[in-house]
This record gives C-alpha cells, structure tokens and sequence, in this order.
C-alpha cells in the first residue's frame, strides 16, 4: 500500500522534513512482515537491524523504534478497518 493513502500521511500537505527518514524506512521495513493469513507488524529484529544499518543508538534508536511502531499501528488499523457501506 503506498504511504501516501494512509489517513495521518494523506491528510499533511507535505511531510515534515524531519520525519523523511522515518517515512523511508517505513516504506522499506514494511516489506518485511509477515503476510500469511494476513498482514502482520513488522518483525522488531527488522527494525533492529535498518537502525543498525544506518547507526541509530540509544535515544535516536528509541525514538526510531516508537515511530516506526506508530506508523505501523495506523498502518494495520486502517487496512482492518471494515469496509464502510
């Protein structure tokens, strides 16, 4: 699903320039969960391993974690929304 169609992405005029990186890595690590009988969150060894990668530690790597969790909570909330009639 593209970013740009969840409510809280689709709802901003423009990104805050702060939050690219997020935005990017949401994109990325979203690739990642598990699809079996449904969209799962994403693995947290696989949002372990993107900070790593690009060297977020401690507070940067909290703050990381809490908002890539918020934009995926939003993201499963809204694709299990039901359809409205």
């Amino acid at each position: 699903m593209p970013l740009h169609t969840l409510p809280c992405v689709a709802s901003r005029v423009d990104l805050f320039g702060h939050l690219w990186f997020e935005a990017t890595a949401f994109r990325e690590l979203s690739t990642d969960r598990p699809v079996g009988f449904g969209r799962g969150p994403i693995p947290w060894r696989s949002i372990h391993h993107y900070a790593e990668r690009y060297g977020l530690v401690q507070d940067d790597f909290d703050r990381f974690v809490e908002v890539i969790r918020a934009m995926d909570a939003a993201y499963l909330a809204y694709k299990t929304k039901p359809a409205e009639s």
